[in-house]
C-alpha cells in the first residue's frame, strides 16, 4: 500500500515589535520620534494583528490537511481475524485523499497470501486494477539482486569479502586504490563510496541495448567516491547494478535470465517479466507524475542499464 505523504507547510508566527513606543502625549515636543522609530514603528499593531491572523490561518490550513491523512484503526473482524474489508475502505479513502490512480494490495499472512485486491484505474480508457495487473516495482529489484548475490555465494561462486574485481578485473573508479579495496559486500551495504548521485546519473535514460549494463557500470571509471570505502552509508543505485554485473559475470547468464531462472520461475512467479514490451503486451499500467499535487499520465523512463537497481 502506497505510504501517505505529508507535505510540510510554511509556517508562520506573529513579527515581534521593537518592544519601545513613544507615548502619545510626548508626540508633539518630538516631532521627530515617528520618523526614527520607522514605518515599522508607526505600524506595529496592525503588522502584529495580521500576523497572527496568518499564523491561524496556516494552522487551520495545516491541521485540514493533517486530517485528511487518517491513521488507521486496528482492523478486527468479529472472529477476531483481520477485518479485510475495513482495510479496502482505509485504502479507498487514502487513494481520494492522496489522488492515487489505481494500486494493487496483496496482504500476506504466515505464509500464505490473505488477501488480494485491485483498486482504481490501470490507464485513462477506465480499465480496472486488478490483483494481477503488471506495475514497475522500482528499488524491490534491488531484493532479487541481492538474492541472486547469496544464491551464487551459497553455490560456492563468489565471496562476500572478495574485491569486486575478482570477478570484474576490469571494474574500476576514479582512485586505483579504492578501485582495488571495494568488496561484494560493501556494494550489498551500500557503504562503497559511490554516492546517490553518481547512481542516478542514468535516471532518466532509456538505453535498451543487451550491453546497456555493461556500458553503464564501466562509466564507473571516471566516478569519484564522496567517502572512504566502509566509512559511511550511501544509497547508490551504482552499488546494485555492479552486482548485477557481478551476476552476469559470474553465471554466465544475461542478468535478466539468471533472475528469471533461479528466482522468478522457482517462486512460480509467473506474471512478473524482466522487458517493458513484455510488460506492455500483459497490461502494464499508465505511469503518472504529480504537478501541483495532480497526477497525470506520462511515459516514464525505462533503462535496461538500471535493471539490477531498479526496474
Amino acid at each position: 500500500m502506497t505510504a501517505p505523504v505529508i507535505e510540510n507547510e510554511s509556517k508562520a508566527g506573529p513579527t515581534s515589535s521593537r518592544g519601545v513606543a513613544v507615548p502619545e502625549m510626548a508626540a508633539p515636543n518630538r516631532p521627530s520620534a515617528e520618523r526614527r522609530r520607522g514605518w515599522f514603528g508607526g505600524h506595529w499593531r496592525p503588522v502584529l494583528v495580521g500576523a497572527l491572523v496568518a499564523a491561524v490561518i496556516v494552522g487551520i490550513a495545516s491541521a485540514v490537511r493533517m486530517g485528511s491523512v487518517t491513521p488507521p484503526v486496528p482492523a478486527t473482524a468479529a472472529d477476531g481475524g483481520p477485518d479485510f474489508a475495513a482495510i479496502d475502505r482505509y485504502v479507498e479513502d487514502e487513494m481520494d485523499a492522496q489522488r492515487i490512480p489505481g494500486l494493487a494490495l496483496a496482504i500476506v499472512h504466515g505464509n500464505r497470501v490473505a488477501h488480494l485486491r485491485g483498486f482504481g484505474d490501470a490507464d485513462d480508457s477506465g480499465r480496472q486494477v486488478t490483483a494481477q495487473t503488471l506495475f514497475f516495482n522500482g528499488s524491490t529489484t534491488k531484493s532479487f539482486t541481492a538474492l541472486a548475490i547469496m544464491q551464487l555465494r551459497e553455490a560456492g561462486k563468489l565471496e562476500l569479502d572478495a574485491p569486486v574485481q575478482r570477478y570484474l578485473p576490469w571494474w574500476r573508479v576514479a582512485d586505483p586504490n579504492a578501485s582495488a579495496r571495494i568488496t561484494i559486500r560493501d556494494l550489498l551495504y551500500q557503504v562503497s563510496g559511490l554516492s546517490k548521485a553518481t547512481g542516478n546519473e542514468h535516471a532518466t535514460s532509456s538505453a535498451a541495448e543487451s550491453s546497456a549494463l555493461e556500458d553503464q557500470v564501466r562509466e564507473l571509471r571516471s566516478a569519484k567516491l564522496t567517502e572512504p570505502v566502509g566509512a559511511t552509508w550511501q544509497y547508490s543505485n551504482a552499488n546494485y547494478n555492479t552486482l548485477g554485473m557481478v551476476v552476469q559475470a559470474v553465471s554466465g547468464q544475461p542478468y535478466e535470465t539468471y533472475v528469471r531462472e533461479h528466482i522468478l520461475v522457482p517462486l512460480d512467479m509467473r506474471n512478473s517479466v524482466m522487458s517493458v514490451p513484455e510488460a506492455k503486451a500483459r497490461g502494464l499500467v499508465t505511469g503518472h507524475r504529480y504537478w501541483f499535487g495532480r497526477p497525470f499520465a506520462a511515459e516514464l523512463p525505462f533503462n535496461r542499464g538500471n535493471l539490477p537497481a531498479g526496474g
